[in-house]
């Protein structure tokens, strides 16, 4: 919820707009988020029974699936994969970043089903979400969490420090290389600005207006701060 407030977020479901994603609304975004909690509940006790990474893909598959009864998109798919990854790794190991490596190791050790996400790492030959989890989420312990500390009452500087580095398969899948630049630079920009004391949220709406022309988007970095607002506490 914390992540979903943030506003103005360009291209991004916020209090203002849809951002990009003329398919989704706040409602339906703030339903997807109220059906969180059963998934956690259910990834949790499967977990604590001896359950393996079959089991909690179940489990996963199946809070996605009643996701988009509910909500008629995939809405929070990104982070129910991110945000369940976390929960196991941090009930299963002693550190949790730990645990994020080794059970990714483990997960994708297998075949996927193809996706958005994976036609763009073949295309662009990048990492994208396999490779920020088998580092063990560097976007979220070394940028998003480390940010929101240093500017606890300004979040947007979080989310401008993941857009400077993430490798955002949203943007990329939306608009290509040039799309992702444009997230970058755009990061890079309002970090400083808001370094500088500056307030960005005119800058913020005209950005919005932009990416929804130009339909870009990046959703990856909006999980990488959801999950970011998720671990403050315990990182």
């Amino acid at each position: 919820m914390l992540e979903l407030t943030l506003t103005p977020k360009p291209g991004l479901v916020d209090c203002f707009d849809s951002g990009s994603h003329p398919d989704l609304s706040f409602g339906i975004m703030e339903t997807s988020v109220r059906l969180l909690p059963r998934y956690f509940e259910e990834l949790g006790d499967c977990c604590l029974s001896g359950g393996g990474i079959n089991d909690f893909r179940s489990v996963g598959l199946a809070a996605e699936n009643r996701m988009f009864k509910a909500c008629g998109s995939n809405t929070h798919k990104g982070y129910i994969f991110l945000s369940g990854l976390a929960l196991l790794a941090h009930i299963m190991y002693e550190d949790t970043r730990t645990g994020i490596r080794e059970l990714s190791a483990e997960f994708f050790a297998s075949s996927l089903p193809h996706s958005n996400g994976s036609q763009v790492r073949m295309e662009y030959c990048t990492g994208g979400i396999i490779g920020e989890c088998l580092n063990g989420l560097p976007s979220v312990f070394g940028t998003g969490v480390p940010a929101l500390k240093t500017m606890p009452d300004s979040p947007h500087y979080s989310l401008a420090c993941i857009m400077e580095q993430a490798e955002d398969s949203t943007s990329l899948h939306r608009c290509g290389q040039a799309g992702l630049e444009t997230v970058r630079r755009d990061g890079k920009l309002l970090k400083a600005m808001l370094e500088n004391g500056q307030d960005a949220s005119q800058w913020l709406l005209t950005r919005n207006e932009y990416y929804k022309e130009t339909n870009l988007t990046m959703g990856g970095c909006a999980d990488l701060l959801a999950l970011s607002f998720a671990l403050i506490k315990i990182i």
